[in-house]
C-alpha cells in the first residue's frame, strides 16, 4: 500500500461494495501483450521498487485513455486521481474524508482493461482522490513539486507519477505474475496460467483481498502482508525492538534511512536484518522500517486471514518472479 494512504486504503478494503461484479465491457484500444481474452501480459514498469502497469480506460465520449497505475496488493480501493477522473468524464457521488484525504465515489460506469483482459471492478470501491494529481507519496523517487495538467499527463508518462491504484481486492480475482527481473506483468482468469516456481501457501482475505505470506528470521516464523505497493518492508516496532535486543550488532538507524526514505509516511526506525528465508529462498541484508505497535498486530491483522507483524515490500519482492494465484491461494517464487 502507498504510505500516504496507509489509513484510507485498508479501511476502504473492509467496508462497502459487494464481493463480485459484472465484468466491464472491453474498451477499444491499442493492445499490448497476449491476444487471449482470458489473460494478458504487458510491460511491468518498476520505479523505486514499486510496480506500475498501463491500464486502458474508456472516456465518456468513447475514446480511450491509457493511464499508469500502481499495482498494490495492499491497497483497498480502485483509485483515480482527480485529473484522470475529469479527463474520463466520470460523475461523482458522496465524498468521504480520512485525515487530509478526500475520496469521492464514482457513479459513472468505469470501463478498464489490461491488454485484452477487461477488469472486473466493484463500483462501490471505485473512488476519486479529490484534489490529488498523484497517488504516490512525495518521498517516491522522481516525484516533483510541480503540477502538470491532465491533457499533458494523458500524452506522456512522468517518472515518479501514477494516475491510480490497482488494489488487492481486484488482483485477488485473478492469477497475476509480477516478473520483476523480466519486466513483465501477467494477469489471467483462474486456471488460465500455469504457475512457475516454488509453491507456498498464500491465504487471501475474502474481504480485503490482502495476501498473506511468512518469513523466517532468526529461527522464528513471522506473518506478513505481501504488499507490492510499498517500496520498503515494514515491521512492528515491537518486533524490531526484540530483534535489536537479541542482536545488538544488527545495523540500526533512527527514522527512515537509505532506501527507506522512499516509503513516505512515518517511520520510527530502520534496521537491516543480515539474513532471512522466504519460502526456502535465502535473503540477505533485508532492510525493514518500523511502525507503531498495533498497526500490524491489531489494525491490519483484522483484515488478514491470520495475524501479521509486518508487510513484505518491493525492496525484497523486486528480486523475484512473484506468481500470485489468489483463486488457488498459492504463491510461487522463482529467481533468475
Amino acid at each position: 500500500m502507498t504510505r500516504t494512504l496507509a489509513v484510507v486504503i485498508p479501511i476502504l478494503a473492509a467496508c462497502g461494495g459487494s464481493a463480485s461484479s459484472t465484468p466491464a465491457p472491453e474498451p477499444p484500444q491499442a493492445r499490448v501483450g497476449s491476444r487471449a481474452a482470458d489473460r494478458a501480459t504487458v510491460p511491468l514498469h518498476v520505479e523505486g521498487n514499486r510496480p506500475f502497469v498501463d491500464i486502458a480506460l474508456r472516456r465518456a465520449d468513447g475514446t480511450t485513455r491509457n493511464a499508469r497505475f500502481l499495482v498494490d496488493s495492499g491497497g483497498g480501493g480502485f483509485l483515480l486521481t482527480d485529473p484522470l477522473a475529469r479527463d474520463l468524464g466520470l460523475a461523482r457521488g458522496e465524498t468521504m474524508h480520512e485525515g487530509d484525504t478526500a475520496l469521492a465515489r464514482v457513479t459513472s460506469p468505469v470501463v478498464a482493461s489490461i491488454g485484452d483482459l477487461p477488469l472486473e471492478l466493484t463500483p462501490d470501491r471505485v473512488l476519486v482522490m479529490v484534489g490529488k494529481d498523484d497517488v504516490l507519496p512525495a518521498a517516491a523517487p522522481g516525484h516533483a513539486d510541480g503540477v502538470l495538467p491532465g491533457h499533458v499527463l494523458a500524452r506522456y508518462h512522468v517518472p515518479g507519477h501514477a494516475d491510480g491504484v490497482l488494489p488487492g481486492h481486484v488482483l485477488a480475482r485473478y492469477h497475476v505474475v509480477f516478473d520483476y527481473p523480466g519486466a513483465t506483468f501477467s494477469i489471467a482468469r483462474a486456471g488460465a496460467l500455469a504457475p512457475r516456481g516454488t509453491p507456498l501457501p498464500m491465504p487471501v482475505s475474502p474481504g480485503s483481498g490482502f495476501p498473506r505470506t511468512e518469513l523466517v528470521v532468526d529461527g522464528a516464523t513471522h506473518g506478513f502482508l505481501l504488499d507490492t505497493g510499498a517500496s520498503f518492508t515494514m515491521v512492528s516496532q515491537a518486533l524490531l525492538e526484540r530483534w535489536g535486543k537479541a542482536h545488538s550488532s544488527w545495523e540500526r538507524h533512527a527514522g527512515a534511512f537509505g532506501g527507506a526514505a522512499t516509503l513516505g509516511g512515518q517511520t520510527l526506525e530502520t534496521m537491516f536484518v543480515p539474513d532471512a528465508t522466504w519460502g526456502g529462498q535465502a535473503l540477505s541484508r533485508v532492510g525493514v522500517t518500523s511502525q507503531h505497535v498495533g498497526v500490524f498486530e491489531k489494525w491490519l491483522s483484522s483484515m488478514m486471514t491470520a495475524p501479521i507483524e509486518g508487510s513484505l515490500a518491493g525492496n525484497v519482492l523486486s528480486q523475484f518472479r512473484v506468481d500470485l494465484d489468489s483463486p488457488d491461494q498459492k504463491l510461487y517464487l522463482s529467481r533468475p
